[in-house]
């Protein structure tokens, strides 16, 4: 039987110790990495394209190298979420992580 992992919710961009922003949790990861991946994939090709404009070219070098690493690190993180997801899972092992299992 295969087991999803969900996300837990995560506050960020804290100001005056209120959250202004928050991942929200209970969330298919698998579904929310395919998310960060369509946006991440948006701003790299935006970066690419701005990369050629003299007036900003080393700064959207730099910001499209930290999109594109940024990238490369949720698309590796989908396909391990997936290969988990899709292993059999061996009752000998307790369950870990965003399930709801024991540590």
């Amino acid at each position: 039987m295969s087991m999803q992992i969900l996300t837990l919710e995560h506050h960020y961009c804290e100001s005056s110790q209120q959250s202004l922003f928050s991942a929200a949790g209970g969330v298919c990861v698998t579904k929310a990495l395919d998310a960060a991946t369509d946006r991440l994939e948006s701003v790299v090709a935006a970066l690419a394209a701005l990369m050629n404009v003299g007036a900003v070219s080393e700064q959207a070098t730099l910001a499209f190298y930290a999109a594109e690493s940024a990238l490369a690190l949720v698309c590796a993180s989908h396909a391990g979420v997936e290969a988990f997801e899709c292993a059999p899972q061996n009752a000998d092992i307790p369950n870990r992580g965003a399930t709801g299992g024991e540590a």
